[in-house]
């Protein structure tokens, strides 16, 4: 069974995010379970990730001179699969944990078998 993960971030290799993750965040007085990326400092820049950004780069964003490229900041980004002009959205709350995402629920064959007499 997967464990929630408190103070750490998951593993990133270079110039990619996360893996999809499920995370606990605190967002005034509740909390909420969302799936979510985990993006390092200096980790993924906007050609790596391969974003549209057809509505600009956001200001607080750090230019890489030398590659005409920018760094996408640091952080957790929701993973939203339903929105069609967007994946990824910045996390606005605080995350407290995370864990790997489960397995999804398979039907047994013998749990069928019982269910049907």
């Amino acid at each position: 069974m997967a464990q929630w993960n408190a103070n750490t971030v998951p593993k990133c290799e270079k110039g990619q995010w996360s893996d999809e993750v499920l995370v606990t965040v605190e967002i005034g007085r509740r909390c909420a379970v969302l799936k979510a990326i985990y993006i390092p400092y200096h980790g993924v820049t906007v050609e790596d990730s391969g974003w549209c950004m057809e509505d600009g780069i956001p200001d607080d964003w750090e230019r890489i001179e030398e590659k005409d490229d920018w760094w996408i900041p640091e952080g957790w980004y929701e993973v939203c699969d339903n929105c069609p002009d967007a994946t990824y959205f910045p996390i606005d709350g605080r995350v407290t944990a995370w864990m790997k995402m489960p397995k999804p629920y398979k039907l047994r064959v013998k749990q069928l078998v019982n269910e049907v007499k």
